[in-house]
């Protein structure tokens, strides 16, 4: 059974992961395409989260490197613009209370928005079976998904 919930505790998302599970989690917007990443720049631009490259010099960029969102000055959003979908990833230590919880909820929640998909907050290296979290932007819901075993 999903819990469904529209913001998930921090001691809940933590627990979630389960030990060694590796410390960067792994998200993405799922069937995102090359064609998504607009729609989220946007979206990062008028969120006044401070980004490394800087927005606007990323995208003038040929290659578009790791672009760095930090929606608290302790928590840091890797999103990985070459891929060729929307893919990000946070790391779990950075996790420290629920404001940081929060923060990372709110970046998946702009993600799944911006365009219009759900969006995985899976284990590192893992895939849509190791979906810890989803986010649906039709309900604008967070849901954590239970342990397969």
């Amino acid at each position: 059974m999903l819990h469904r919930v529209s913001t998930p505790s921090h001691a809940d998302l933590v627990a979630a992961f389960g030990p060694d599970t590796g410390d960067l989690p792994d998200a993405e917007a799922v069937g995102s395409t090359d064609d998504d990443w607009p729609a989220v720049l946007d979206a990062l631009a008028g969120s006044g989260w401070p980004t490394s490259p800087d927005l606007a010099a990323a995208l003038d960029m040929d290659e578009h490197p790791t672009l760095t969102v930090r929606p608290l000055p302790t928590v840091q959003v890797n999103f990985f613009p070459s891929w060729g979908y929307v893919a990000f990833d946070i790391d779990l230590r950075e996790l420290v209370d629920q404001q940081s919880a929060d923060a990372v909820l709110a970046v998946i929640a702009l993600v799944g928005r911006a365009t219009g998909k759900p969006v995985l907050l899976m284990h590192e290296g893992g895939d849509a079976e190791s979906a810890v979290l989803a986010y649906d932007p039709s309900t604008d819901e967070h849901t954590l998904v239970p342990a397969r075993r």
